[in-house]
């Protein structure tokens, strides 16, 4: 059985498609079809997930995970009762709760998934979210993003309407805004730009520091350095922003969160109006008019052109969204979708076309690539060479499937091979991008500069595997190498490089790198530079020519420190 998944910085969903075609939300074990995204892990080891961990992180905070989605693509330990996890840990036990929920409901095994994340995720983040499906034996058949799942949502039920559509995101920790052609059936994605750490979390936030400043300027003590004081007020935040999105004022009341200097109570009460509320969190909501214009602009549609706007993830709910994308755009959004569950329900309609539950010609999806992909080459000014650039070969947004080439030629006389790269980003600068992988491309016939050309492929799918190939365009040799940019992060573990197929070669170096940095600290960065650099390769597998010559680099710091 594959199932969909919408899992999220503040609640998880899970839904499937049944054999009959009707879409079927999962209730949780507490009948419940939104589960919070919070983990209580007990001395014992048990492990608790949804509404009662969320109530246990009042008494246990320092056992108790929240939010672990803003963690993706960071190199983070969290630790309870002196065991240590990572956000991709601690993301399983989530979605291993939802996935024995819907084994209990449906009567049989879940072993694969639609699996939704941020448009604007990170390829290390999105590699998280895999990392966590596959550590609770799922296949993750396919990453899609959450705007275009809510889309897909709203299209099954829309298949004749031809429309251009904003999809304004805005959940617990990210925001997205996407732009989508909706036409016959088929949900074309034309652009998404995005914000991954921005969302509702950011508004508690905005009270948490009120309540905090507040307790401070009036009984001169510090709160935050009480650790469960902080949960409380963490979670009052919470329920006052939800209280403030259908009432003018609310009050958040918090007596004994705990003693000053001269061990009196102290504690907070007090009436927040949602004027005040909007005050506080403004600039965050008007921040997001510079994501609306770069996906506008990069889909070629004014505001004006946009038919329908669907408002996503509980953070929209908020009143000043609304009044905001009416006052800057003249949006007026639709509750067409809920913005709850929209998101799961695309991911259990992609999941039903893939499984083939549901015909191939229920509804047509077309993602983009959300990242320009590009190759290093030599610039040159007459016969002054300038340096390495970034030449795009795949801008952002172009429609998946993709495949671009280009000619380049040789840059010095009798020149026999060439260094061909892929990078990631948007920068001409190589080292402002994330380089993927490389190769070298050798066999080059002798020659002046310039006359022999060399061909340079990029080919990008559906599911985030990037080709690229050279050739030689005189004599017809080839080298390739593919990329699963779904597996490549700006985050690695580099430890992994002890694993690798060539480490015998250069383990040696690589363990004397890291003795001189634990010695000399600071003054061996460009040596730790060079080694994660090597050690990257390794991991990666990339070409013996590029290793050597990162092997060299490492030698060649080494021996300027030991000088």
């Amino acid at each position: 059985m594959m199932v969909g998944i919408d899992f999220g910085t503040s609640t998880s969903e899970i839904a499937y498609v049944n054999e009959q075609g009707r879409l079927v939300l999962v209730p949780n074990h507490e009948y419940e079809f939104i589960t919070p995204s919070v983990v209580h892990i007990a001395q014992c080891g048990t492990v608790t997930v949804g509404r009662e961990a969320k109530e246990r992180a009042l008494l246990e905070p320092e056992c108790t995970f929240l939010e672990v989605k803003r963690l993706f693509g960071q190199d983070v330990t969290l630790t309870a009762w002196g065991k240590s996890y990572s956000p991709v840990d601690i993301a399983a036990m989530i979605i291993k709760y939802l996935v024995d929920c819907a084994e209990s409901h449906i009567g049989s095994k879940v072993d694969s998934a639609i699996i939704t994340v941020p448009a604007y995720f990170t390829d290390a983040q999105r590699k998280d979210v895999i990392a966590a499906g596959n550590a609770v034996g799922l296949t993750v058949e396919r990453i899609i993003n959450e705007p275009t799942a809510a889309a897909l949502d709203y299209g099954v039920n829309h298949m004749d309407e031809c429309k251009n559509i904003l999809v304004y995101d805005l959940g617990g920790g990210t925001l997205d805004v996407t732009v989508l052609e909706l036409f016959e059936g088929v949900v074309d994605v034309k652009a998404s730009c995005g914000n991954s750490t921005l969302g509702g979390k950011d508004f508690d936030q905005a009270l948490i520091d009120h309540i905090c400043n507040s307790i401070k300027k009036r009984d001169r003590v510090d709160v935050t350095t009480d650790v469960r004081a902080m949960m409380r007020i963490k979670l009052a935040a919470e329920t006052c922003k939800i209280e403030l999105s259908s009432r003018d004022e609310y009050r958040v009341n918090l007596p004994f969160l705990l003693s000053d200097k001269n061990d009196i109570p102290v504690g907070f009460s007090s009436i927040i109006s949602r004027k005040s509320f909007e005050g506080m969190i403004r600039e965050l909501i008007f921040s997001t008019k510079t994501q609306i214009d770069m996906a506008l602009g990069d889909a070629n549609i004014t505001a004006q052109e946009v038919d329908l706007v669907l408002l996503v993830g509980g953070s929209t709910r908020t009143p000043i969204v609304a009044s905001f994308l009416e006052e800057h755009y003249g949006f007026k959004p639709e509750s067409s979708i809920d913005a709850d569950l929209a998101v799961v329900r695309g991911a259990a309609i992609q999941a039903g076309v893939l499984s083939g539950v549901l015909g191939e010609d229920t509804i047509v999806l077309t993602d983009i690539c959300p990242y320009s992909l590009s190759t290093a080459v030599l610039r040159s000014t007459g016969f002054i060479r300038v340096g390495l650039y970034c030449d795009i070969l795949i801008p952002r947004n172009t429609t998946l499937p993709a495949e671009f080439s280009k000619l380049y030629r040789t840059s010095s006389d009798n020149q026999t091979e060439v260094h061909i790269s892929a990078y990631q980003g948007e920068s001409e600068v190589p080292e402002e991008n994330y380089l993927l992988n490389q190769f070298v491309l050798s066999g080059i016939p002798k020659g002046k500069a310039g006359k022999e050309k060399i061909n340079i492929k990029f080919a990008y799918d559906l599911n985030g595997i990037l080709k690229v190939s050279a050739e030689i365009a005189s004599t017809g040799k080839t080298a390739a190498v593919a990329v699963n940019t779904a597996e490549v992060g700006e985050n690695m573990d580099l430890t992994a490089w002890k694993s690798a197929d060539a480490v015998n070669k250069y383990r040696k170096i690589i363990n004397k790198a890291d003795r001189l940095i634990k010695i000399h600290g600071e003054a061996a960065d460009e040596i730790e530079t060079a080694a994660n650099e090597l050690k990257k390769g390794l991991i990666l597998n990339w070409d013996a020519g590029i290793l050597e010559k990162l092997e060299s680099d490492l030698i060649d710091a080494i021996d300027l420190l030991e000088e």
